[in-house]
């Protein structure tokens, strides 16, 4: 296994908790444009295409295809996305969080979480307006 692997067997995990789709991608250390185009066909399945807050666990993440910047951009993504919230607290994700959002920031908002219990907050009390605010 090289450390572009997504993992052995790891496949992401889908659920909606009080109306934010979380994706949990623990145990995935690459972000492919394969694997954000599978998640994102897999939110609109279970929720349609009407605005959402997502929470995406991503404490394994180690490496993002340029690609996947360029997607996270795309009119349809963010036509359906409200805010973003990134979990995870190493160094590698802060750096990539922080590339991504100097580079490709999309329209909605995103920020970065050490935990998951911050995150939902964020997503829930609709705090996510003052994400250019904090960051």
């Amino acid at each position: 296994m090289t450390i572009r692997d997504t993992g052995a067997g790891a496949a992401p995990e889908i659920r909606v908790e009080n109306d934010i789709v979380v994706h949990d991608l623990s145990g995935i250390s690459h972000l492919s444009l394969e694997l954000m185009r599978t998640l994102y066909k897999q939110r609109v399945h279970r929720v349609g295409k009407s605005p959402k807050s997502v929470a995406i666990i991503a404490s394994d993440v180690l490496t993002v295809d340029f690609e996947v910047q360029i997607y996270a951009s795309n009119p349809l993504v963010q036509a359906s996305t409200q805010a973003v919230a990134v979990i995870g607290d190493s160094f590698m994700l802060q750096h990539l969080t922080s590339m991504f959002l100097s580079y490709h920031a999309p329209s909605y908002p995103v920020r970065l979480f050490g935990n998951i219990g911050d995150a939902m907050r964020w997503l829930s009390c609709g705090n996510a307006e003052s994400a250019e605010e904090e960051a």
